[in-house]
């Protein structure tokens, strides 16, 4: 699940020729952005014009990262004992703050209000394992992907009517307002499916009401539904196959924040080169 990319470069033969030209090959390697790609020191490197940006240095100036999240089990969600915030999508955004070299102020909101929170500067950031998609690419800038997931239909152990995405006409689903499980539904209805859609503020409300009864249904995010059943065994609720639309989680910044874009994405290289992705996979999601 973890995407690494490592690309080389060969130095032209004319830079071993001459001592002369010693000078120029040595110039021409260093800015040759190829090298830094394939180590993880050459890597944060690359993050140096990222470093330099009116954008990043505005933030060094007000001494800390500004994070817009959500409640979204295990990636964002309060420790019942620290009461303190924690999950993926935590460490995540403190190493992005790291490497800027100052704090985070995390700042929890409902998921539709994230985007927006991020157009109009109260957050620097957005990451609240947010799908990778096209109308968000047209709201905000979305990083490169730092984890693959997908959706996914859930229901309740046991329930035989339901084996596959085929069969949902007559039942009622619950989503959450604003992410990608509402237009899933919605993209089924629109073609044809005989499908009502109930959208619920939190991903966790309409999860309680699939046990209760209230809905036949639930589209949700595949890693997060792991999660929740792992830690609800007692609400059986069943995976059905594998999910039905393959996806990729990225964070958002305001459309044109370059500077804080490329760093997050450095960070996010780094961290598959390093090992240090595959870690956190292990410690949240496993």
């Amino acid at each position: 699940m973890m995407k690494q990319m490592v690309r080389t470069k060969s130095l032209l033969l004319a830079c071993s020729m001459a001592a002369l030209l010693a000078a120029g090959c040595s110039q021409t390697e260093k800015a040759d952005p190829a090298p830094a790609a394939a180590t993880p020191a050459p890597s944060i490197t690359a993050s140096a014009p990222a470093a330099v940006s009116p954008q990043i240095e505005e933030i060094k100036k007000k001494g800390k990262l500004v994070i817009a999240t959500g409640d979204y089990y295990p990636f964002e969600y309060l420790d019942p004992d620290t009461k303190k915030l924690v999950g993926y999508d935590i460490d995540l955004g403190q190493k992005i703050a790291d490497k800027i070299g100052v704090p985070v102020e995390w700042k929890e909101m409902q998921f539709t209000a994230l985007i927006p929170s991020v157009q109009n500067g109260q957050a620097d950031m957005a990451i609240a394992a947010m799908y990778i998609t096209d109308e968000r690419k047209q709201a905000v800038d979305m990083s490169d992907s730092y984890l693959g997931t997908g959706m996914s239909l859930v229901k309740l152990s046991g329930d035989s009517s339901v084996n596959s995405i085929n069969d949902l006409d007559g039942k009622t689903v619950g989503v959450k307002a604003g992410a990608t499980s509402e237009k899933a539904a919605n993209d089924l209805v629109a073609k044809g499916t005989k499908l009502k859609v109930v959208s619920y503020k939190d991903t966790t409300d309409y999860l309680l009401d699939l046990q209760l009864g209230r809905v036949d249904v639930a589209f949700n995010d595949y890693v997060n539904q792991m999660g929740y059943n792992k830690q609800h065994r007692e609400a059986k609720l069943e995976i059905v196959g594998d999910p039905f639309i393959e996806a990729d989680l990225g964070l958002a910044v305001k459309k044109g924040n370059a500077g804080l874009l490329q760093l997050a994405n450095d960070v996010i290289k780094e961290l598959q080169a390093n090992g240090q992705a595959q870690e956190l996979y292990d410690k949240w999601l496993k």
